[in-house]
């Protein structure tokens, strides 16, 4: 795997548009409900984490891995609710999630 687009959908009680992502993210009601990925390319899957899916291991390891290169649409949101995310599943973060580009 060398690189994988993100893109999430989510939910918060907090309204983005007037508290900022940070605070959206910190709310005890936010979720990433659906998390759509690609890797190299392929065809896009989509988990339904509010569902009950859960995001296969091989890819939570990709979002940590220095040498796999993350694409998203709306970078610095996808990087801040998926530190979140990870944080919460209680996964080491590395310099990795900061590096996220965008389309």
């Amino acid at each position: 795997m060398k690189t994988i687009s993100i893109d999430i959908e989510t939910f918060s009680d907090v309204d983005l548009g007037k508290c900022g992502v940070y605070r959206y993210c910190s709310s005890p009601a936010f979720e990433i409900l659906l998390f759509g990925y690609s890797v190299d390319g392929g065809p896009v899957k989509v988990v339904d984490l509010a569902y009950g899916e859960k995001i296969p291991e091989d890819i939570l390891d990709a979002l940590t891995d220095d040498t796999v290169l993350k694409w998203a649409f709306n970078a610095n949101f996808e990087r801040v609710c998926l530190s979140r995310y990870l944080r919460d599943m209680g996964r080491a973060l590395t310099h990795s999630m900061t590096i996220i580009r965008c389309h």
